[in-house]
């Protein structure tokens, strides 16, 4: 294992963010880390690089891996080039090279301890591949979007996400054996993202990787964490089966957990009532039940905001049109003779590298950049809400309580609901808005879309520093909405689920795709291979096999965890048979109840009461503690990867409690004739 964590644990003075968190990591492995914003995943990662930063607990490297690490920050990036900058990534090639050439000149001497030293050295430098150094440097820099002229550039001198992708591609060539990435997407458009996923499949080491972008997460994950409640749970397979598997374990624990509030109920009610009297003891019996009962705990209900996009008023037809445009800045054009029309009621995606023109477009449809050419109309009674990225409509200095009321003009009161339900609570409302994160600012500019009450949606990269479950609110809110939709995002699963047509900017023009994200990939694919030579003849049979091959993998991995997860109901069944009852018949108990004939004429005596009392004790003990066992293997992710067999495991359950509510009216009854006995005896 090149990691092993044992029972972390970290808290901030009396709140828990994380207890008995535990896992490992194998070469190979990509784990994809996942939770709500606030759960705690970017606390796991720094106790992870400083262990002594937790509270308690264990983590333990492979001894003398190396560690590829995204820092925060820019405070590594002095002035020295972008090409300085990353032949630095990796200084043990370096310091190899310098040692080999002393050595060379050494070896002159025909010493045999130089001569050692130089073949120790040079074995070291060929496994971390030093002689490919510079190709694999020039390999990464194209991959994440620096073109060969920006290598002499001083690295201090680029931007915020240019700085960012500097380190992740420092990161990626420093030979590491095991890589630790948080939000590695943030800042990449699609194809960077395409080709670090890539990357990071074809990389021989571990990867845990924190990431909201589920795309990225369905293509390189082999397996989820997710952080929820405190708690740390693993699932098998990428995003697409943590979420089929999360789903059965979400329904089936919520259903165990209000049938065992209803059984509790039920119990307190009985020994309420018959605390005292005749059935006292009955009562008593229960009471005892119910302190030893393991109780289970309530599923974890992550609060969300709630986004309801108000219907869109009527508008034209033809909401937007451009007629020959060409926007950009000055002499430099970005977007040329883009001739196209957007209809009532599409939502199409704008999608392209970062700097091809999408905010520019954007902001020349807007009126805010003046259109170099051409012509961009929009319809009669279109009214637009606009989403930035840099969150223009917020004043950075008002509070959030003073922008709403400025800018809508409402009470306060309604202002402060309308913030509470976007997970703004009580002096919450009085923070400054400059204070805020990336992701309450979005919040705050998607309420402004819905008071805006626009037909016509124009939004920059809303779901940036949104958390997975606040993304699916705002695609569940445009997937309803009746208006009209312009979206620029690299998030390829919101462009798929949302959006019904595809505006890619590729060469200063826009290609016009009618279909979602999916179709637009197959439309690329087939537009790709009509350009490539028809000699290859083999290529449609080739990604045939491949998928062939994919299918092949998913079923095999799946068939794996089946049989890893998998309970045997019998083996429970002979365990919870293994205590029988034997009536003075000398026969076995059924666990059945007989009719009131056979309970009436059925008298034993005494000793025979105490016996068989004490043996339905036994099998009742025995029957809960199965019940107790089923539980938890229910709460295990692992075991709903099949749905029959998650089935059988719900029946199971069903079969465990109805055996119980059985035995327990037996034991009853056996009370009832004891106390009988008594009574006649007295």
């Amino acid at each position: 294992m090149q990691l092993t964590v044992d029972k972390l644990e970290k808290s901030f003075g009396v709140h828990e963010i994380f207890k008995d968190v535990s896992f490992m990591i194998a070469k190979g492995e990509k784990i994809g880390l996942v939770g709500v914003n606030g759960s705690g995943k970017s606390t796991l990662v720094k106790c992870l690089l400083q262990p002594e930063y937790a509270d308690r607990g264990t983590v333990s490297f492979e001894p003398g891996i190396n560690v590829g690490y995204v820092e925060q920050g820019f405070g590594s990036i002095g002035n020295e080039s972008v090409w300085d900058f990353m032949l630095k990534a990796n200084p043990e090639i370096l310091s190899l090279r310098r040692k080999l050439a002393e050595l060379e000149q050494a070896s002159a001497s025909g010493d045999r301890e130089v001569l050692d030293s130089y073949g120790r050295a040079t074995q070291r430098y060929e496994f971390l591949d030093g002689y490919n150094y510079e190709a694999k440097l020039k390999m990464v820099l194209f991959g994440l979007a620096f073109p060969e002229w920006m290598w002499g550039m001083q690295a201090a001198s680029l931007s915020g996400g240019q700085k960012t992708r500097l380190l992740l591609a420092a990161a990626l060539v420093s030979s590491p054996d095991f890589m630790l990435l948080d939000e590695p997407t943030n800042h990449l458009d699609i194809r960077m993202m395409e080709w670090l996923e890539g990357y990071l499949r074809d990389f021989k080491g571990g990867v845990l990787v924190v990431s909201h972008d589920r795309a990225f997460l369905d293509h390189v994950a082999t397996r989820i964490l997710e952080m929820e409640g405190g708690r740390l749970r693993s699932f098998t397979g990428n995003y697409s089966k943590y979420l089929a598997q999360k789903d059965i374990l979400t329904r089936t624990e919520k259903a165990a957990y209000e049938a065992q509030q209803d059984y509790i109920a039920e119990q307190e009610a009985y020994i309420r009532r018959f605390k005292a009297g005749i059935k006292s003891k009955m009562a008593r019996g229960r009471q005892s039940r119910l302190d030893r009962l393991e109780r289970l705990e309530a599923p974890v209900e992550n609060e969300t905001f709630s986004l309801r996009l108000p219907k869109a008023p009527e508008s034209a037809e033809r909401v937007l049109i451009l007629e020959h445009l060409n926007a950009g800045y000055g002499d430099n054009v970005l977007v040329r003779d883009a001739d196209l029309i957007l209809r009532r009621g599409e939502k199409t995606g704008l999608i392209g590298p970062n700097g091809c023109g999408k905010t520019t477009l954007l902001r020349t449809l807007l009126g805010e950049v003046p259109a170099l050419g051409g012509e961009a109309k929009i319809g009669n009674r279109v009214k637009i809400g606009y989403f930035s990225q840099s969150y223009e409509r917020l004043n950075p200095n008002q509070t959030l309580l003073d922008n709403f009321l400025t800018e809508y003009g409402m009470t306060e009161e309604q202002t402060r609901s309308l913030l509470g339900g976007m997970l703004f609570h009580g002096d919450d409302v009085f923070k400054e808005i400059g204070t805020l994160s990336g992701g309450q600012k979005a919040r705050l500019v998607l309420l402004k879309l819905v008071l805006d009450g626009a037909n016509l949606l124009i939004l920059d990269e809303p779901t940036n520093h949104l958390d997975i479950l606040a993304k699916e609110t705002v695609e569940a809110a445009l997937e309803v909405f009746d208006g009209t939709v312009l979206v620029v995002s690299h998030d390829r699963y919101l462009i798929n689920e949302v959006c019904d047509r595809i505006w890619e900017i590729e060469d200063h023009t826009v290609l016009d795709y009618k279909g979602n994200y999916g179709f637009y990939l197959e439309e690329k694919a087939k537009n790709s291979k009509i350009k490539e030579a028809v000699s290859v003849s083999g290529g449609g049979k080739t990604q045939k096999a491949e998928e062939k091959n994919t299918s092949e993998k998913r079923e095999d991995a799946a068939a794996a965890v089946e049989q890893q997860a998998g309970t045997t109901i019998a083996a429970t069944e002979e365990a919870g048979d293994a205590a029988v009852i034997v009536r003075d018949t000398g026969k076995p108990w059924d666990g059945k109840v007989k009719n009131k004939e056979n309970k009436k004429a059925r008298r034993h005596s005494p000793a025979q009461l105490e016996e068989l009392i004490a043996k339905v004790e036994l099998r009742l003990r025995e029957q809960e503690a199965m019940l107790g066992w089923l539980d938890k293997q229910i709460s295990i992710p692992e075991n709903h990867l099949d749905l029959e067999k998650s089935k059988a495991m719900a029946a199971e359950r069903e079969e465990y409690v109805k055996t119980i509510d059985e035995l327990v009216q037996k034991w009853e009854e056996l009370l009832e004739e004891q106390d009988m006995l008594e009574q006649e005896e007295q």
